[in-house]
């Protein structure tokens, strides 16, 4: 199969030849490709592996960032079959980035969906939280550092914010209208695809019991993972990371 594709959606990582399957990481709210981009690396010797660039950062920073989560799934969705090539794929999504790829699965079905691995993010629908995202600078930031999306040490660097709260901002209002609409309703729809859900057990920014909570998220095989190591395991931890993902995936998949 052909790897040619290209799209500015994806950003690959070398690899010793093209695989029969392809996995797509998202990466946590505000965040670029840099931020999944070595656990691509770590797992790029059995898939073809792409991290996933949204709207308004890195190279498509001029861009519009998205602040809807059908609207932005339905376009991930149209643009990953094209870019897959047919080939079926494992979905994988750290903290924010992990609805985007429940989503994005929905959209796809058992029929190219291989897995969907969620990793530090309580199921959608599990928890409902006020909205932040529209809430003055300080305020807001505050709420970003207390999630661990963004160093305290950068609340200082004005120049830098400008260029990163916007981002941030789209992210969260995807995330907590999406998320609240959820809550409320109670209208989550499970995927019939084999799911992982993985923790670090020193994370004190989510419940494990909503980590287990995916379980109603999906209607195939689920297995719960934890790992030693605290919220951002993409960038911390990204061989352990890896290594618990291929065993788990050979497991359920």
């Amino acid at each position: 199969m052909g790897t040619n594709t290209k799209s500015r959606w994806f950003v690959g990582v070398p690899h010793d030849g093209p695989k029969d399957r392809a996995l797509y990481a998202f990466p946590h709210a505000g965040a670029g490709v840099t931020t999944v981009r070595q656990l691509c690396v770590e797992l790029s010797d059995a898939f073809d592996a792409f991290a996933v660039r949204l709207p308004g950062r890195e190279s498509r920073l001029g861009e519009p960032a998205e602040t809807v989560m059908h609207e932005l799934a339905d376009k991930v969705a149209d643009e990953l079959l094209h870019h897959a090539q047919g080939r079926p794929v494992v979905l994988y999504g750290h903290c924010a980035g992990s609805s985007i790829a429940y989503e994005v699965a929905r959209r796809l079905g058992p029929a190219r969906t291989r897995a969907l691995v969620v990793s530090s993010h309580p199921a959608p629908g599990s928890l409902r939280r006020e909205p932040t995202w529209a809430l003055p600078r300080p305020d807001f930031l505050r709420q970003v550092v207390t999630d661990g999306y963004l160093p305290s040490q950068l609340l200082g660097n004005e120049d830098l914010l400008d260029i990163v709260e916007p981002a941030l901002r789209a992210d969260y209002e995807v995330m907590e209208t999406y998320e609240l609409e959820l809550y409320e309703s109670g209208a989550v729809e499970p995927v019939p695809v084999p799911t992982v859900a993985v923790y670090g057990r020193d994370d004190h920014t989510v419940d494990p019991a909503l980590i287990e909570a995916w379980s109603a998220l999906t209607t195939g095989p689920f297995r719960v993972v934890s790992l030693p190591g605290s919220h951002d395991l993409p960038s911390s931890r990204p061989a352990d990371l890896a290594a618990a993902m291929r065993e788990a995936l050979a497991a359920v998949a």
